[in-house]
């Protein structure tokens, strides 16, 4: 009787952490207890480096340095882009630039930009663990077109007027 007794209050206790470790999950990251968190918004324009005009379609992306926390955005006709990341832990942040539609509005090299805590302004203050917002309004980019690489059969001449052209 003693053993019945045990093995049904063991599958009662079970069934009941089951319940309540399901209901206590969320779609969310929860941060661990004693790590503040912030947001950040980063905000800039992406021009060509040669025509000064602003480049269309690229694919903006912030990473936080020492964790797995990021977030990407595009920039629209005007090359403006508004890059929002929700609970990181900390600076730098890494932007990067990247042409990703080809030769569609030309073809441009990757860039990149490291935000610290002394570029950003607290925009929302701190209330708690939560270290409030933060923003880096002019998070530009001037992109620039690769540089040809030699190809085999190519005459020297002809390299070297393609890198006049393109620097």
């Amino acid at each position: 009787m003693k053993r019945i007794v045990l093995k049904t209050y063991g599958k009662f206790i079970a069934f009941l952490l089951g319940i309540v470790g399901f209901a206590a999950g969320c779609d969310e990251p929860m941060d661990e207890y004693g790590v503040p968190s912030a947001d950040f918004r980063a905000s800039g324009a992406v021009i060509s480096s040669e025509t000064k005009d602003p480049v269309p379609n690229i694919r903006i992306v912030g990473k936080e340095k020492f964790s797995n926390i990021s977030d990407t955005s595009f920039t629209d006709a005007q090359g403006k882009y508004q890059l929002d990341m929700k609970r990181i832990t900390g600076f730098p942040i890494q932007l990067f630039a990247e042409d990703i539609d080809g030769e569609k509005n030309g073809t441009y090299s990757p860039d990149s930009l490291t935000v610290e805590w002394s570029d950003v302004t607290q925009i929302v203050p701190r209330d708690g663990w939560y270290a409030g917002t933060f923003e880096k309004k002019d998070a530009n980019f001037a992109l620039k077109y690769p540089k040809p690489e030699a190809m085999y059969g190519t005459f020297s001449a002809e390299y070297r007027k393609m890198n006049e052209e393109n620097n």
